[in-house]
């Protein structure tokens, strides 16, 4: 009996239907040209939908998983990176963009400190915000002072290296079966492998240890120095803080999102090797 499920994917048996889709079509054969194959492989291609393997998940622990991710994400990169030109502009729009975040972000949280501090008793999320004001404050210092020494490297650099980045790594498009299998293709592009490590992070890895993660993945692919830069620059950044919901709700949401400032710290401080 087949099974439908969301995007009209449908599980009949040992096997996927999909709706065609012809760039991931070329995306594969691209793939397998480069020699790598993590992905399930196609079994029949019809007018207006592809039929793939069924690929049955193996049980495991979340840390083993990620373990898997990034080194499947590593061996995606290696096997399909290139130099590419670019325009004379490519690196200032990326420095001015983030720049332009940045002084968001600060205005945000000083604005949001004000109307806390004005407040005679804080809530249980506001106090715990407060109490780590400073170092968001930090987070947002790092990278407004790396940006510009990322600039320093690149600013020269008439190419820029990229790969095939999946665009959509998390667990939820992850199997480990008979072998690691990344689904879930439809958001590929041509890009720099910081973008593919950047979402991940922000998705599930900085709830991995994703410091020794991290490792992995240099151990598999290893980074330009502009591209590590690049990568801790963007986590640094912290997350936008909209409080809303129960004031359970809302200390529960604040304390992942500090979470996630603390273990980018814990990256960022570690020298570029």
């Amino acid at each position: 009996m087949s099974k439908k499920y969301k995007n009209s994917v449908v599980i009949d048996g040992d096997s996927v239907v999909k709706k065609r889709n012809d760039e991931v079509l070329e995306l594969y054969d691209y793939l397998l040209l480069s020699g790598f194959d993590n992905f399930p492989s196609v079994i029949e291609v019809l007018d207006d939908s592809v039929r793939s393997k069924y690929i049955k998940s193996e049980k495991y622990r979340e840390v083993s998983s990620g373990t898997s991710i990034i080194e499947t994400m590593a061996k995606l990169h290696s096997k399909t990176v290139f130099y590419k030109d670019i325009s004379s502009n490519k690196h200032k729009e990326v420095k001015e963009k983030i720049e332009g975040n940045i002084l968001y972000l600060k205005d945000y949280y000083e604005n949001l400190m004000d109307s806390i501090e004005g407040e005679v008793y804080m809530s249980p999320s506001h106090y715990l915000l407060a109490r780590n004001y400073s170092t968001i404050l930090g987070s947002l210092k790092y990278a407004e002072e790396n940006i510009k020494k990322w600039m320093n490297i690149v600013k020269d650099k008439t190419t820029e290296r990229v790969c095939i980045v999946h665009n959509n790594i998390k667990k939820e498009h992850f199997i480990r079966g008979d072998k690691n299998y990344l689904i879930s293709w439809e958001k590929h592009l041509v890009d720099t492998p910081v973008l593919d490590l950047y979402k991940y992070y922000k998705s599930d890895g900085y709830k991995l240890n994703f410091d020794i993660l991290f490792k992995t993945y240099k151990n598999n692919f290893e980074l330009l120095k502009e591209e590590e830069l690049l990568f801790k620059i963007l986590i640094s950044i912290p997350p936008k803080m909209v409080l809303s919901g129960s004031e359970v709700e809302k200390t529960i949401y604040v304390k992942d999102s500090l979470k996630y400032i603390y273990e980018s710290y814990k990256i960022v401080k570690e020298r570029n090797n």
